[in-house]
C-alpha cells in the first residue's frame, strides 16, 4: 500500500511538471528609435517596430537578440552575430559528401532569406533549453544589411510540401516537437504601465491562451474571460499566407463607409503604424491636414523604405498640434474597423493615432505612393486590441470587450438593485419596530406570571381588610346597639 501511494505520488508530480511545460512566456524588448534632424529620416527609422526576445546559442552562451516577424514563417541567425566556429555544439546538419567536410550554403528564395547553412545548436530561452535547435545560418539574405539580424518568424505555413529543413525550423514547431507547447498558438502582449526607462514592453505567450495565464491582468487594460473569446479563420492568398483580418466595413466616423473593396487588411507587427488607402488619405487631408497644414502647424512629406522599395507618404505636425487635438471634435473615434464575426468595433480616436518624438508628432498612418498593399494593421492595433494567433487551424483569436463591459454594467445594476432593496427591507423594519413601540405604550400591558401573582396577592389582602373592617363595623354596631338597649331598659323605655 506505501509502494502504491508513493507510486501515485511521483506520478503526479511528473504530471504537474509536464503540465508546466505546456506553455512558455518570454519577456519581449524594443530597440530605441534612432532619431534624425530630418523627419523623412527619423520617420524610415519609425516606421519598424523592432522587437525581440533575449536568448543564448551555442556553449559559448553568446547572446542572440531575436525579432519578431509576421512575414516569415522560418528562424535564422546572420553571420554578424553569431560564428559557428566559437560553438562546440554547433552541427552543420547537410554535409557534402566526400572525405572532406564542406560547408556549403543552400539557396531557398523565402521572403527574407536566398541562402545560408542548414544548422542546429543549443539555445537557451530563459528557464528553457532547446538542445537541437534548428535554424539556417545566413550567407545571404534578399534585403539589405539594415535588415540583417536574426529572427524568429510568427507567420503561418501554409502546408508541409515546403522544403522540410525550413520547416523544421520554425519556432513553434520545434517547441511542440520538444513537448514545451501543446498547441501551436501565441500572443503578443503589452503591459499595463510602460516604464519608458526599460526597454521591456510586455510578453510572448506560446502554447497556451491568454484567459488560461495567471498574471494576466499586468497586460494592458484589457479583459480575458473564456466567455468572451471569438474566432475568425485568417483570409488566405493565393500566393503568399499571412495574417490577415477581413472586415465587413472599415469607417471614417464622417460618412457612411470609408472601403467598400479593400476590405482585408494585413496584421504586422514588426511594422509600428498602420497603411491606410488612398481613399482614407484625401479624406483625412481634407478634414483635418488641410487646415493645419495652411497654419503651418503640420506638413506632408515622405521618406523611401529601402525593404519594400517604395515611398511613402506621411504627416508631421509641431507642438500646436496639441491645442488641436485637445478640441471636443478631435477626441472622438474617427477610424472604425468593424467585424460581426469577432463581435467587435475596433476604433480609434484621432490623438491615439499619433506618435511623439521630440516635440514632433508624427500621424500613425502612412500611404505608399502605389497603392500596393491597401490597409496594414501594426504595433498600435496590437497594443489596443490584443489578438490570438493559432497556426494549428489557421485562425485568429480576439477577447471581446464589450460583453465585459456588459456583463460588469450588469453585475453592478444587480449589485446595486440588491443594496436598494436591503436598505427598503431596513427601513420596513425600522417603521414597523417604532411603530410597535408607539402601539405598546398606547394597550394596556399584560401582565406577566409573577406580576399576576403579585396582582391577586395584593387585591386579596385588600379584600382580607375590607372584610376585616367590615366585620369590626358589624361589632361595633353590635355592641352599640346592646348597650343602647340596656340604657333603655334603665330609663324605662
Amino acid at each position: 500500500m506505501i509502494i502504491f501511494l508513493f507510486f501515485l505520488f511521483f506520478k503526479l508530480v511528473l504530471q504537474s511538471e509536464v503540465e508546466e511545460l505546456k506553455y512558455i512566456n518570454l519577456p519581449i524588448y524594443k530597440d530605441e528609435i534612432i532619431i534624425s534632424t530630418s523627419s523623412s529620416e527619423t520617420m524610415k527609422n519609425l516606421i519598424f517596430n523592432k522587437i525581440y526576445i533575449n536568448s543564448k546559442i551555442g556553449s559559448n552562451k553568446k547572446n542572440i537578440k531575436f525579432y519578431l516577424r509576421f512575414n516569415e514563417y522560418i528562424t535564422y541567425i546572420t553571420n554578424n552575430y553569431y560564428i559557428k566556429e566559437e560553438s562546440n555544439t554547433y552541427e552543420f546538419t547537410r554535409k557534402k559528401e566526400g572525405n572532406d567536410i564542406q560547408y556549403t550554403p543552400n539557396e531557398f528564395h523565402t521572403d527574407d532569406l536566398n541562402s545560408g547553412y542548414e544548422s542546429k545548436d543549443e539555445l537557451n530561452l530563459g528557464d528553457y533549453l532547446l538542445k537541437n535547435f534548428n535554424f539556417i545560418l545566413v550567407d545571404k539574405l534578399n534585403k539589405d544589411k539594415e535588415f540583417y539580424y536574426p529572427i524568429i518568424g510568427l507567420n503561418l505555413i501554409k502546408d508541409k510540401n515546403i522544403r522540410p529543413v525550413l520547416y523544421k525550423t520554425n519556432f513553434l514547431e520545434q517547441l511542440k516537437n520538444n513537448n514545451f507547447i501543446q498547441y501551436k498558438i501565441f500572443s503578443i502582449l503589452f503591459f499595463n504601465n510602460e516604464d519608458k526607462t526599460d526597454t521591456q514592453k510586455g510578453e510572448i505567450l506560446l502554447g497556451k491562451l491568454p484567459h488560461e495565464y495567471k498574471e494576466k491582468n499586468k497586460f494592458k487594460n484589457f479583459f480575458f474571460d473564456e466567455k468572451n473569446l471569438f474566432w475568425l479563420n485568417t483570409e488566405i492568398g493565393d500566393y503568399n499566407l499571412k495574417w490577415k483580418l477581413k472586415f465587413d466595413n472599415i469607417k471614417y466616423v464622417e460618412q457612411e463607409v470609408l472601403e467598400k473593396t479593400d476590405l482585408v487588411t494585413e496584421l504586422i507587427i514588426e511594422q509600428n503604424f498602420f497603411t491606410g488607402t488612398l481613399e482614407f488619405k484625401n479624406i483625412i487631408h481634407k478634414k483635418f491636414f488641410e487646415e493645419l497644414i495652411s497654419k503651418n502647424i503640420c506638413k506632408e512629406d515622405k521618406f523611401y523604405n529601402n525593404r519594400e522599395n517604395l515611398n511613402y507618404f506621411f504627416y508631421s505636425c509641431n507642438s500646436e498640434l496639441n491645442a488641436e487635438l485637445s478640441k471636443e471634435k478631435n477626441n472622438k473615434e474617427i477610424l472604425e474597423f468593424n467585424s460581426n464575426s469577432l463581435n467587435e468595433v475596433f476604433s480609434f480616436k484621432l490623438s491615439e493615432l499619433f506618435f511623439k518624438l521630440n516635440n514632433i508628432f508624427y500621424f500613425a498612418i502612412i500611404f505608399d505612393e502605389y497603392q500596393m498593399h491597401g490597409w496594414k494593421l501594426g504595433k498600435i492595433f496590437f497594443e489596443k486590441y490584443p489578438l490570438v494567433f493559432s497556426l494549428d487551424n489557421n485562425a485568429i483569436g480576439y477577447y471581446n470587450q464589450n460583453l465585459e463591459k456588459i456583463r460588469n454594467n450588469s453585475n453592478n445594476k444587480i449589485t446595486y438593485i440588491l443594496i436598494g432593496m436591503v436598505l427598503i427591507l431596513l427601513i420596513i423594519i425600522f417603521i414597523g419596530i417604532w411603530k410597535y413601540n408607539i402601539l405598546k405604550k398606547l394597550l394596556p400591558r399584560k401582565l406577566m406570571a409573577n406580576e399576576l401573582l403579585d396582582e391577586y396577592s395584593y387585591n386579596s389582602n385588600i379584600d382580607n381588610k375590607n372584610h376585616q373592617n367590615n366585620e369590626i363595623t358589624m361589632e361595633m354596631s353590635y355592641k352599640n346597639k346592646t348597650a343602647e338597649n340596656k340604657d333603655n331598659n334603665k330609663l324605662g323605655i
